[in-house]
């Protein structure tokens, strides 16, 4: 069922208010929307591509797992396609609002971008049914488009981002030779006007550049931002605000940097991968932790003695601590308030999808679930 986002947002506002009497054993799983609004999911947030071997195109899951023994605790059925199987690292992380209420994603016939809003089973197909709730999965949760951002002629949207009460994405026009645009709406009015946030510099080969947000929501156009060259050029970073995005380090003739696809880990703390080694082989093992205090750093190799690079990482909001995932395995990382390395150790095996590099999408790590604050769901327009 199709619902205008201004009405979904108003039920959820008053969910989110009317829930907080829901359940007397704060150990039970929700059942609902308006329960999990009271309670907030918690774990480590993974996007499944071909979820339980289902098809990566179709089956495609957000999943909230332990983060100490990875076993699944809560499911999210997302959109079939919403996610594309075959890329390496979509910015997964930056389609799901801070609430888990609200995903962004694109689609590419029709071009679109969408907004989706979080239901459960009685909400998404009128009425809730036994097969919903099977004892393994728990209660159905899933995502259902509420509205869309349609093109204007010959315009192509692509890489939506949703951060506070705005969605942001790119806009291009093929037979336009202008660079793409990066624009928002806000999410309470998504088909309104957008505004021109920025333009993506165009570089090698004519590719636009990449671009992210920081925590603060502030636009990062990486070949549009300056370059600072620490220690000799060691270390060279790109900052917007107080936030450095990207750093390259240089170290024993190797190179690292960070990741693509990833969040951002925000004020002057970096991760950084290592770049495949020349004529192939294997990359050095593990990751680096750089820390920027003015024109110096301190690097910490992370996970030196364990086996293969990091591939992905999972943040807790907070920054106080993060799950690196090797090929093999996942580890925490827990910080001390300088942010320096307070210790390291497994968590779980790494989990498996059937996307083609085989592993599930990190999104981020919920330590300590946080109720939605029904002030700040999106309120239709002209309402207060």
């Amino acid at each position: 069922m199709r619902r205008p986002l201004a009405l979904l947002s108003v039920v959820c506002v008053l969910t989110a208010a009317a829930c907080t009497e829901t359940g007397d054993d704060g150990d039970e799983a929700p059942e609902t929307v308006d329960d999990l609004a009271d309670e907030g999911p918690s774990g480590v947030a993974l996007v499944h591509r071909g979820h339980e071997g289902g098809d990566p195109e179709t089956d495609q899951v957000l999943v909230f797992h332990d983060p100490e023994t990875g076993q699944p605790e809560q499911h999210f059925d997302l959109p079939e396609s919403a996610v594309d199987a075959m890329a390496e690292a979509p910015q997964v992380h930056a389609q799901f609002s801070e609430d888990w209420m609200v995903f962004v994603y694109a689609t590419e016939e029709p071009n679109a971008v969408h907004v989706a809003m979080l239901t459960d089973g009685e909400d998404a197909e009128g009425s809730a049914s036994e097969e919903d709730e099977d004892e393994e999965r728990g209660p159905q949760f899933s995502y259902e488009p509420v509205e869309s951002v349609p093109p204007a002629n010959g315009e192509v949207l692509s890489h939506p981002v949703v951060h506070e009460e705005r969605v942001w994405y790119v806009s291009d026009n093929p037979e336009d030779p202008n660079p793409p645009q990066v624009l928002s709406v806000p999410l309470e009015a998504p088909t309104g006007t957008p505004n021109q946030e920025g333009t993506l510099a165009l570089g090698e080969n004519q590719a636009p550049s990449d671009w992210a947000l920081t925590p603060e929501g502030a636009l990062h156009i990486r070949d549009s931002v300056q370059t600072e060259q620490l220690d000799g050029g060691s270390l060279v970073v790109r900052r917007t605000g107080d936030t450095v995005v990207n750093a390259t380090l240089t170290t024993n003739g190797e190179q690292w940097q960070t990741f693509d696809g990833a969040a951002v880990w925000g004020g002057d703390t970096a991760l950084l991968r290592p770049d495949p080694p020349e004529g192939g082989g294997e990359p050095p093992q593990g990751a680096y932790l750089v820390e920027v205090d003015g024109q110096n750093y301190e690097e910490t190799r992370l996970l030196e003695d364990e086996s293969g690079a990091v591939v992905q990482y999972a943040l807790t909001p907070e920054r106080d601590a993060a799950l690196l995932q090797t090929e093999e395995q996942w580890f925490r990382v827990d910080l001390d308030d300088s942010g320096g390395v307070e210790s390291t150790e497994e968590a779980f095996p790494a989990l498996h999808d059937a996307s083609m590099n085989g592993w599930p999408l990190a999104v981020r790590w919920v330590q300590d679930p946080v109720p939605v604050d029904p002030s700040s769901a999106p309120s239709p327009e002209g309402q207060t």
